[in-house]
């Protein structure tokens, strides 16, 4: 009986490595600062969608909260390219816009007196439907001494039609 049971957990073992040599261009990452503190992300509950109007935006989520609306960005009219698309375009026509909400903290971009942000792409690929890039942007709580939150990362995530 002691030589067999090693043989049953073979077939275990190579589905486990098999599973690990995934295609590079499915694996998801995403990181998130709040003022330069690392928050996990939910990988599963955050997207990046991109509408008929070619309107991004990227939606994400904490891993604490995952039912939770986290961190939204919009930018309005995406030319889907690289390049580095400024909030401070906002008045330009084009909608460039954050928000984020986490318990009873809620956000945004235009609370803030001075918005700066942006989001960086610097790789699209439409075949697999997947960007890669980085973003920063500064939220402000709404009302009088609301709080201001710099919030950055990296991501290659998949787009998802809107």
């Amino acid at each position: 009986m002691k030589c067999f049971l090693p043989l049953l957990f073979l077939p275990l073992l190579g589905a486990a490595t098999g599973s690990a040599r995934q295609d590079s261009s499915s694996v998801r990452l995403l990181t998130l600062r709040i003022n330069g503190q690392a928050v996990a992300t939910d990988t599963i509950s955050s997207r990046f969608f991109l509408s008929d109007t070619r309107t991004l935006r990227l939606n994400i989520i904490r891993r604490d909260d995952p039912d939770g609306e986290g961190l939204t960005i919009l930018i309005d009219r995406f030319p889907i390219q690289a390049g580095t698309y400024s909030f401070q375009e906002i008045l330009s026509g084009r909608n460039r816009d954050a928000s984020y909400r986490f318990g009873n903290t809620a956000a945004y971009s235009k609370s803030c007196p001075d918005n700066p942000g942006s989001v960086t792409i610097t790789a699209v690929n439409g075949e697999k439907h997947w960007l890669a890039g980085s973003y920063r942007c500064t939220v402000c709580e709404s009302g009088r001494g609301g709080k201001r939150f710099t919030m950055e990362g990296t991501f290659r995530y998949p787009v998802e039609k809107e």
